[in-house]
């Protein structure tokens, strides 16, 4: 009898142990689900500015003409379709006779730091290429090292 009536005592005297361990275990397991969010966050910021600087490089590389204005319009166009933006990137984007160039950089959400190491940055640097030139240079060269020999 004096068995049971421990066996009681015990068990009444658990039932604040689950509410004392959720009052701790909750508010980690929520900041720790806010930190991944951030993280995954800045990641897909971060892959969406190389993915854009790259496209818009590679798609000004093509054109026998380019321009800024259009590597600009093409940056515009496929940041239309982002999902998750905090704030504007800055551009720079120069175009000479050989090469496209686009670098992207924007701020995230997270404290400042001395070495900008919370900002985005993505760049690319894509050389012309004019494909039937390109491969009549090829052959040209092909047949000087025919001649040489």
């Amino acid at each position: 009898m004096r068995k049971e009536r421990d066996a009681k005592t015990v068990s009444f005297s658990l039932k604040g142990y689950v509410v004392t361990e959720a009052a701790v275990l909750l508010p980690l397991a929520s900041v720790l689900i806010l930190l991944l969010v951030y993280l995954c966050s800045y990641i897909y910021q971060s892959c969406y500015l190389v993915q854009t600087s790259y496209i818009a490089a590679f798609r000004g590389s093509r054109q026998k003409v380019c321009r800024e204005e259009f590597v600009n319009a093409q940056l515009d166009e496929l940041l239309s379709g982002q999902v998750l933006s905090f704030q504007e990137e800055l551009r720079e984007i120069h175009v000479d006779l050989l090469s496209v160039s686009v670098s992207l950089e924007r701020e995230t959400p997270f404290a400042p730091s001395e070495d900008g190491a919370t900002t985005a940055k993505a760049s690319w640097r894509i050389l012309k290429r004019d494909p039937v030139t390109y491969i009549r240079g090829l052959r040209r060269g092909e047949e000087l090292i025919e001649e040489n020999e």
